[in-house]
This record gives structure tokens, C-alpha cells and sequence, in this order.
């Protein structure tokens, strides 16, 4: 019966196929541990931020340009401690008391890392071996830690108040639907544009053609197929989470209280699905434009197949920040 079949799988795409089922058992594990509470996923969220911002530094050698991994890390320590004491005592505004001080702990450590490498003899040594000012150095560290404290360390952060999103949206199932939102576009994306852009090439090759590509400079195997193979994943993925969610009675109540009748929340949900694609591409793209400019073909080695954590977290943190966004507004402002 599958004697037409090939099945044959190289190395390494057996590598990459059996870290793939790693990383859902890990999420699915991750997931169920959050039925005790919401607070241990925080934990899985700062391990996902401090494992990609060591993968970002690592790659861009930052370390030799005057910004530390401990900068980051306790800039990340501080913005959750900030979290849990704005969310007990800020009240109706807590996202804004929040927000502003997120803003004030990016500045603080960033005048941080320029008055500890500005007093920093070695960096000043270091400055002058480049042929520049002392001056001018601390000001390029000073704008890498700030960066980096955003791409991936904030982006990623915004994964948290999606996960408590359902205390401020009186419904539970709202943040554990915000949190899957974010991964399901991602992985839907990425699986549908993996495979159509397959068979798209496949199709193609029969023809004596190559497949249009998207961006072959930084990306040389994304196509326009692939694209459009992810835009229909990401809608797909978006509207069974949907379905699935709407068979609580608050949650659909929630939802269609919020937006209007129940077409109206589908067809939200469509757009929704299309721009968070259209963005996890664009996180792709734009760390495969990272990865070109410093001249590495993964962030790191230790996931087979996959590369590192940011690899797999690229689209994920970008898209992290538009749901955060969208369900903000469905929340607060419709």
C-alpha cells in the first residue's frame, strides 16, 4: 500500500522531528501545570526569556561590547517583581502604573551599563585599541543592553500579562486562551508554511521551475508559497482555538459582550489569525536577518534540528507582543 511512499528520513530530519515532539511535550506539560496556577507558567516564561537572551548575546558577542547577561537578567527580576506588586496593589490602573514602570527600569539599566562601563578601566583600554572614545563606546553598549532588553526580554515579557489576562477580563479561560493564541498562530504558521511550501516546490520542480522565493538574501528557503501556506495556518489554528474555547458559555459571552454577535467574533478572529501570521513571518525574517548580519546559521546548537531556544522563539515573541495588544483592547477598550 505505501510502497510508492518515501519515507526515508535524513539524520538530521530525524533529529529535528524528535526535538519537535520534545518541545509540544513540553509545552503540553508546561500548560497542565498551569491548571494548579497561573504562576508557575511564569516560570516557564523567564526561562524561555533568560535562555533567548543568552542565545541573542551569545550570537552578537555582546558581552565583549560592554553589556552583561546579569544586566538582563535582573532587569527581568525586577519587571516581574514590578508585575506582581502593581497587579496586587495597582488597581484599575494597573497596566499603565505597570507600563510606566517598565519604561523607568529599561532607563535605569540602561544608565546602568553606561556608568558601569564608563568607570570600567578594561572597556576604556578596550576603546582605545578600537581607535574610539571612551564616550562613544558606552553609548553603543548602552544602546545594545537597550535592544536586547526589548528584543527578546520585553517582547517575551509580554507573555505575562497575557497569562493573568483572565483576572483583569473576569473570565479565567481569557488568559489561558490569550497564551495558547500566541503559540497555536505561531506553530500553525510555521507547520503550514513548512508544508505547502514543500509541495509547492515539489509541484514546481515537475515543471522545470523554481519556486518563487520570498527573500532570498536573508532567508533563501522561504517562499511565496510557504507564505501563503502559513497565512491559512495561522487563520486555521486560530478559529479551531476558537471553536474550542467558545464551548464555555462565559467565554463566548465574554467575546461576543466585547465585540458584537457571533460573526462579528469570527470574522475578528480571521483578521486576528492573518496579521499574527503575517507578523510570526516577519519575526522569522527578521532574525534570519540577525543570524546573516553577525554570521551564524542558528543561535545555538543544543536543540537538534531546531538550533537554540530563540530559534523556535523568534516568531513567537513578536507575536506575543500583537496578541498582548489585541487582547488589550478587546478587554479595555471595546
Amino acid at each position: 500500500m505505501f510502497k510508492h511512499w518515501n519515507l526515508n528520513l535524513s539524520r538530521e530530519a530525524k533529529f529535528r522531528l524528535l526535538t519537535s515532539v520534545c518541545i509540544v511535550v513540553g509545552l503540553v506539560i508546561a500548560f497542565s501545570l498551569r491548571m494548579l496556577t497561573e504562576w508557575i507558567f511564569d516560570v516557564f516564561i523567564f526561562l524561555f526569556a533568560i535562555v533567548a537572551v543568552i542565545d541573542i548575546i551569545g550570537a552578537k558577542k555582546l558581552g565583549e561590547r560592554g553589556v552583561r547577561s546579569y544586566y538582563v537578567f535582573a532587569y527581568l527580576v525586577i519587571s516581574y517583581t514590578m508585575f506582581i506588586f502593581v497587579s496586587i496593589f495597582g488597581g484599575e490602573y494597573a497596566f499603565w502604573v505597570h507600563l510606566g514602570m517598565q519604561i523607568l527600569a529599561v532607563g535605569l539599566f540602561a544608565l546602568y551599563t553606561f556608568l558601569m562601563n564608563y568607570t570600567d578601566k578594561e572597556f576604556e583600554k578596550q576603546a582605545r585599541l578600537k581607535k574610539s572614545t571612551l564616550g562613544r563606546e558606552c553609548r553603543h553598549a548602552t544602546w545594545e543592553f537597550i535592544k536586547v532588553a526589548i528584543y527578546p526580554s520585553l517582547m517575551l515579557f509580554c507573555l505575562v500579562p497575557l497569562n493573568h489576562m483572565g483576572v483583569w477580563a473576569n473570565v479565567e479561560l481569557v488568559g489561558l486562551f490569550s497564551l495558547l493564541l500566541v503559540f497555536v498562530i505561531s506553530c500553525f504558521t510555521d507547520t503550514f508554511a513548512y508544508i505547502v511550501g514543500m509541495i509547492a516546490h515539489k509541484v514546481i520542480k515537475r515543471f522545470g521551475k523554481e519556486p518563487k522565493k520570498m527573500c532570498p538574501k536573508i532567508s533563501p528557503k522561504k517562499t511565496w508559497a510557504g507564505t501563503i501556506g502559513g497565512l491559512f495556518g495561522g487563520v486555521i489554528g486560530t478559529m479551531v482555538l476558537l471553536l474550542i474555547f467558545s464551548a464555555s458559555t462565559n467565554f463566548s459571552n465574554f467575546m461576543t459582550d466585547k465585540i458584537g454577535y457571533s460573526l462579528a467574533v469570527q470574522l475578528t478572529f480571521i483578521c486576528i489569525g492573518i496579521v499574527g501570521s503575517i507578523i510570526n513571518q516577519a519575526g522569522d525574517i527578521y532574525a534570519s536577518w540577525l543570524k546573516r548580519k553577525v554570521g551564524i546559521k542558528d543561535f545555538g546548537k543544543y536543540l537538534p534540528g531546531h538550533g537554540g531556544a530563540m530559534d523556535r522563539l523568534d516568531g513567537i515573541s513578536w507575536n506575543a507582543v500583537f496578541v498582548f495588544i489585541t487582547m488589550m483592547i478587546i478587554t479595555f477598550v471595546c
